[in-house]
């Protein structure tokens, strides 16, 4: 299927997915839909197999201001968009919500392998009550495999709850490289706003990280080069850790974030104190220091203009127009 629409619709009491771009579709836009009470999720791009270079390949397409809720009614597994082997697709302006597994689903290679899913964009999407508690090892949004050129920028990931371990706001899962995650609010997560199992050369800036039960920040496993840049970062919280997994090596660079717990506990660098952590070469222009957020009890985040993190580079979201636009008056 090539440059085909699919605009204003409903799709409700389905059996599976509610819409498929299966092997070689490309440029399609599904706009301004409804997709409800899912058997299993909201929509498929591409698929788990690597086709060769050629017109079977899927890639290009949209899905853009669409609300896809009340999901994986029978198969609670199910992801409320995912992607598959596909590259340049564009996921912008949808709301999604009331699933028990993965908001966002991007990649289908574990590992360092040959992947497809480059070069596409996640961008102002409303991602919330994801997990609630049923299934384990999940997020708002989840990656694998290359993915250099896809970009997640000014999304909201919110609630996310696992069973008994791993429900994280933004998760680069195994051999994830090359993704640029900027500009995203994540907060209320049972295991931490941001987890790299492992991967390379990713980017984690400019987000705001904001009360992980039980952890805010993981990195799972060492490896030899880069793991990713954390920079330019807020991160607020009062329970659980700061920092989880292994922090044993460098490996990954974190500068110029500013971190605070509101309840006064002293903060702990993963066994390390403050002034161990930044001699050991990290966070050495971070700050420990009250963000100056509006009114984060009432999940306003807005940054105020004294702020100390403006000082070191941060710059304000643009969260506000979040989720499905109105519709135009030439769609009505």
């Amino acid at each position: 299927a090539r440059k085909c629409r699919i605009v204003g619709c409903t799709l409700r009491n389905l059996g599976t997915y509610g819409v498929r771009m299966g092997a070689g579709c490309r440029d399609n836009v599904l706009s301004r839909c409804e997709l409800v009470d899912l058997a299993a999720g909201g929509v498929k791009i591409g698929e788990t197999v690597i086709r060769p270079q050629g017109p079977l390949r899927t890639g290009e397409n949209t899905v853009e201001d669409c609300v896809i809720h009340e999901g994986g009614r029978t198969f609670r597994h199910a992801v409320g968009i995912w992607i598959g082997q596909s590259p340049g697709n564009r996921i912008a302006h949808n709301a999604i919500h009331d699933f028990f597994y993965t908001g966002i689903s991007v990649g289908w290679t574990w590992g360092y392998g040959e992947g497809l899913a480059t070069g596409n964009l996640i961008a102002k999407n409303h991602v919330y009550q994801i997990g609630q508690g049923l299934l384990s090892d999940m997020a708002g949004i989840y990656t694998l495999g290359d993915q250099r050129g896809t970009v997640i920028r000014d999304n909201c990931f919110h609630d996310v709850v696992g069973h008994n371990y791993g429900g994280w706001g933004i998760y680069y899962d195994e051999g994830t490289t090359g993704i640029v995650a900027e500009g995203n609010l994540v907060y209320r997560t049972t295991d931490g706003g941001f987890h790299q199992h492992y991967g390379k050369d990713n980017v984690f800036r400019n987000n705001i990280i904001a009360f992980g039960r039980d952890a805010q920040i993981q990195r799972t496993r060492v490896e030899p080069h880069r793991s990713f840049t954390f920079e330019r970062n807020i991160v607020l919280y009062d329970e659980g850790t700061l920092l989880e997994g292994d922090w044993s090596q460098r490996n990954a660079d974190l500068n110029r974030n500013v971190y605070w717990r509101r309840d006064g506990a002293t903060l702990d660098f993963a066994g390390k104190s403050w002034d161990d952590w930044r001699a050991a070469g990290a966070d050495t222009e971070s700050l420990i220091a009250d963000p100056r957020l509006a009114n984060p009890a009432a999940d306003d985040f807005s940054v105020e203009s004294d702020s100390p993190a403006f000082k070191l580079g941060f710059e304000p979201l643009h969260i506000d127009d979040i989720g499905p636009r109105p519709m135009p008056r030439d769609v009505r």
